[in-house]
This record gives structure tokens, C-alpha cells and sequence, in this order.
């Protein structure tokens, strides 16, 4: 079985270090020697640095590319993912839900992504696909607006039972380029998290890709926090190739899109708030994106689902 650690590790130290400065990156490294990449915090980053955060935080097992989102005015870049391996990739790896400690009310909370999940296997989501890594070192993806200290690398190196000198950590705030791209990228991964809840069998999937408009960056993080995961849910499509009955897909259709949500319609900004600015206590019937389409490999058949509105993607450029 192949490692996400070290695929991740490798597109790190080959394609990431090497490249710091033409990537407007700046690498550092911490007391207890880790070695942290700035690809948006205090060093710019820019669209590079975001396309290889995506690809090292979902372990290359994807190609990840840029595009182009037209709906009526709204004109935007896009970040398209194309993934082979979707459970691993995105629940045992790119799904941002590294246990952090409680923040003061209001006050947004970090999050932490990549594949030493695989390795700690210490969340909910990682735990639902039979994937477990073993590797010395690691990469670890974190959302954040300040830089990491030694506390939170020691407490990621103890939890992957690795050396603090072989953990690799990437950082940028959401509002930065490279920060927004990735949080944009994750339309396989919150589907994938819908599809479980609706109850597919994981094993069916053969792959998936999906496609969002990159959010506008801001210096101002709640701002581009609602800008971004407004892009995710109101204007991401997914499509997925699985291979099972018609009957399956059909029982899960009516209940995948984010038009199915109670609150559908409903400003980002506005849920978000009422979840004291944690995105995992914000109301989760919402997290899914805007359209779907299911490719059946057995029956040849193709289901689509939802739709992209223009009047809900005012939230992302205002």
C-alpha cells in the first residue's frame, strides 16, 4: 500500500523547499526542528504555493489545475481537482480536522489538514475509511493566521509518534491566494463526507473531481472565510464515478445537493456567525456543494443533481 506521508513528503522536499522563493514562500524552522513553510501568513504566497499545498495536503494522488468559473457577472478562476483515490485522499488526508483547542468565543479556529491524520488517526473522519500510514516523517496542512510553535508541532510529532525534526508543516491564513485556493479545493472532500452520510457504501467510488471558483483573498479572515466556503457550497460541482446499482444512486440523489438543505439560500456569513466563528459547529445540513453528477460504471448511466444559482454567489465577491 502506498504512503501518504511519504508521497507528501516528497512533493515538500522536492517541489516546495527547493522552490521557496520563486513560490513568494518563506521556510523556517522551529526550535525543536521542524521545518515550517509560510505559503501565506507573513510571506505572500501566491498561486503556485496554493496548487502545491492542495497537492501535498491530498498526497499527490491527484492533478490539480487551474480553470475558469462563468455564471452570469460573475467571472472568476477556478480551482479543479481530479482525484484517483478519494478516501484516501481526502478523508484519511486533505479532511481539515485535527483536534484543536477551543478558542475564545468569536475568535475563528485553526484548522489542520493533510496526511499525518492517516498516521495519528486521533479524528471522526479519518476513522471512517480503513487506511492507516506508517512513515517517520510527515506533512501537515494548517489554516491559520498566525505561525505554529513548537507546542503544536511537538503536540503533532507526539500524536505521529515521529521526531519533531521530520514533521513538515504548511501554513497559510484563508484570506491569503494560496490559503483560498485550498480551501476552495475541497469539493471532493466535503462531498465524499456527504456521500457517507447518505449512506453509500465508500468502497463503490472508483474516483472523483470536482471544480469551485477560487474566493476574491482578503486581509480581513472573516470575510474570507465566508467567502470561501460560500464558493465550496454554493457554487462547487463534483462528479464522481462510482460503480454500483442505479437503485443506490438513485435512493441518495434527492438528498446530496446543497439545495437539500433546510437552511439552503441562507448567507454563509450569517450561519457562521451563529456557530461562533467554528466551521465545525457551523450548521453541518449545509455542507455539500451546489451541483452533482454520478457516472454509474455498471449501467452506463449518468445522474445529475442541483443546481449553481448566481444570486447565491454574491457573498463570494461582495
Amino acid at each position: 500500500m502506498f504512503s501518504l506521508s511519504q508521497d507528501a513528503v516528497k512533493i515538500v522536499k522536492e517541489k516546495v523547499i527547493p522552490f521557496a522563493e520563486q513560490l513568494n514562500c518563506k521556510v523556517l524552522h522551529l526550535t525543536n526542528g521542524t521545518t515550517v513553510i509560510d505559503m501565506g501568513v507573513e510571506a505572500p504566497g501566491g498561486w503556485l504555493a496554493g496548487k502545491l499545498f492542495v497537492e501535498a495536503t491530498i498526497a499527490g494522488l491527484g492533478h490539480v489545475d487551474f480553470g475558469r468559473f462563468q455564471l452570469g457577472s460573475i467571472d472568476l478562476p477556478s480551482i479543479d481537482v481530479y482525484i484517483d483515490h478519494p478516501q484516501e485522499a481526502c478523508l484519511s488526508s486533505q479532511f481539515s480536522s485535527w483536534p484543536m483547542p477551543p478558542v475564545p468565543a468569536g475568535v475563528i479556529q485553526k484548522m489542520g489538514s493533510g496526511p499525518a491524520r492517516a498516521i495519528a488517526k486521533n479524528d471522526m473522519f479519518v476513522n471512517l475509511w480503513d487506511y492507516t500510514d506508517t512513515a517517520h516523517e510527515t506533512v501537515f496542512g494548517y489554516q491559520s493566521y498566525a505561525m505554529p510553535g513548537d507546542d503544536l508541532a511537538n503536540q503533532i510529532a507526539t500524536a505521529c509518534r515521529i521526531c519533531p525534526e521530520n514533521l513538515y508543516i504548511l501554513v497559510a491564513k484563508t484570506g491569503s491566494i494560496a490559503g483560498s485556493i485550498q480551501v476552495c479545493s475541497r469539493t471532493v472532500e466535503t462531498s465524499i463526507w456527504r456521500l457517507h452520510k447518505s449512506g453509500l457504501d465508500l468502497h463503490k467510488i472508483i474516483c472523483g473531481m470536482g471544480t469551485c471558483p477560487i474566493a476574491p483573498p482578503s486581509r480581513d479572515e472573516f470575510k474570507a472565510m465566508v467567502r470561501a466556503n460560500s464558493a465550496v457550497i454554493y457554487g462547487g460541482m463534483v462528479r464522481y464515478v462510482v460503480d454500483c446499482s442505479d437503485a443506490e444512486i438513485e435512493a441518495i440523489l434527492p438528498v446530496l445537493p446543497t439545495m437539500a438543505a433546510k437552511r439552503y439560500g441562507m448567507p454563509f456569513g450569517q450561519m457562521f456567525e451563529e456557530g461562533g466563528r467554528d466551521v465545525f459547529k457551523t450548521d453541518k445540513d449545509i455542507n455539500s456543494v451546489a451541483l452533482w453528477e454520478i457516472q454509474n460504471y455498471n449501467t452506463g448511466t449518468v445522474f445529475r443533481v442541483g443546481e449553481i444559482k448566481e444570486e447565491y454567489l454574491r457573498e463570494i465577491i461582495e
